[in-house]
């Protein structure tokens, strides 16, 4: 059984530092202490940087992309060299930790985890009406030649692991996948996130410049976070608190692909009260989460919502829109706001801020929802899926 472990790499497809990458990091390293020695692989490319070690007597070495790099030779050492060298090597099984790293075309089992369908469901998100021209065009190719390859890789799948019902409910009505091949597994926070402070943790604010008060969005800019709303909502709020900061985690504000949040920086009223300081090291991150006065999130659609379980995991409130798998994973420990209500972030955050016990109370539920997602009890799970397909025992015993 061989899992795909190329998300534990810098420059891998930027998963690393990234909900997928956080995904592939801890299921490694869970599978790594309960799959028997010799039963389970982990696929690298060979002379690119691991962010988190793994043993050396799991790791298999992928061949080396052809051509140059770019996104063509990607998916061409995706969809054919990949395929191909997979093919020859014929492993029991292969699981993909991603449905876009997933070959369209296998000769071998596979399981897939699909960690949401919002390119599918709401393609017209990343869409927009205002392009135009030749490359305009060729990128619309591209996303819908890409969603193509991802639905053949899916059907293709012996079974695939979704972190939510919601998703689960989502692939059966969008893609038509039978349910009986869907298994739902959520996620967890790392084991890093807790609500005791650390020794580094003022070091690490001070050097990312972070306030006494501040929000926390933990990063993410494209169009289902609505970050031009959440900035709208923390423009109302800042007129009536002038020491509250809006922290943007990861390359909000940078990305040519969605220039409206661009201009909302720009119109902002508070501008100088938002920070952007990009992407935060790994080891550096609870100790943002838990220097927040909460965590605020805009977004309109989740697969899981794994930063919901880290704040939580940190002892911080929570205060989002009620969009379907956050409802699911929350359960009562966050406030919500309805899903098309976003503005009214801003009076729920003011909330939370003005009644202590109103966070107290949102903390204490936090760290009882955050204690149900467990890594150990979800790589046992993924384990048992490969088992499954496998047809045979892969625990260490």
């Amino acid at each position: 059984m061989w899992l795909d472990a190329r998300g534990l790499q810098k420059g891998f497809k930027e998963h690393a530092g990234r909900g997928i990458g956080t995904y592939v990091a801890s299921l490694a390293r869970e599978l790594d202490a309960q799959a028997a020695p010799d039963r389970l692989r982990m696929l690298v490319e060979p002379g690119v940087e691991l962010v988190q070690p793994l043993p050396e007597s799991r790791i298999v070495h992928l061949p080396r992309t052809l051509g140059r790099r770019g996104r063509l030779a990607a998916q061409l050492h995706q969809h054919v060299q990949l395929a191909a060298w997979l093919s020859a090597r014929r492993p029991a099984a292969v699981h993909f930790p991603a449905q876009t790293d997933a070959p369209a075309l296998l000769a071998v089992p596979s399981i897939v985890t699909v960690h949401d369908v919002v390119l599918h469901r709401h393609h017209e998100w990343y869409e927009r009406d205002d392009d135009s021209g030749l490359a305009a065009r060729a990128r619309r190719v591209r996303f819908r030649t890409m969603r193509l390859l991802e639905r053949r890789a899916i059907a293709h799948a012996s079974r695939i692991i979704v972190p939510s019902r919601v998703t689960a409910d989502e692939l059966v009505t969008t893609l038509g996948v039978p349910r009986a091949r869907l298994a739902v597994i959520p996620g967890a926070a790392s084991e890093r996130f807790s609500p005791e402070a650390g020794a580094a943790d003022a070091a690490a604010r001070a050097r990312l410049r972070l306030p006494e008060r501040y929000l926390l969005h933990p990063g993410g800019a494209d169009a289902r976070k609505r970050i031009p709303e959440l900035i709208a909502a923390f423009d109302v709020l800042a007129r009536d608190d002038a020491t509250i900061t809006l922290v943007l985690l990861g390359p909000v504000g940078r990305s040519p692909t969605y220039p409206e949040v661009a201009r909302a920086l720009e119109a902002a009223r508070a501008r100088e009260r938002i920070l952007l300081p990009g992407v935060v090291r790994d080891e550096e991150l609870p100790a943002v989460y838990r220097g927040a006065a909460a965590v605020v999130l805009a977004t309109r659609h989740e697969g899981f919502g794994l930063p919901v379980v880290e704040a939580f995991a940190s002892g911080v409130p929570v205060v989002a829109t009620a969009a379907d798998a956050l409802c699911e994973v929350a359960g009562d420990a966050a406030l919500f706001v309805p899903v098309e209500e976003v503005a009214a972030l801003a009076g729920a955050v003011r909330r939370v801020l003005t009644d202590p016990a109103l966070a107290a109370e949102l903390r204490a539920r936090g760290l009882e929802r955050a204690a149900q997602f467990r890594w150990p009890l979800a790589a046992a799970e993924t384990l048992a899926i490969y088992e499954e397909v496998v047809g045979e025992r892969l625990r260490a015993a």
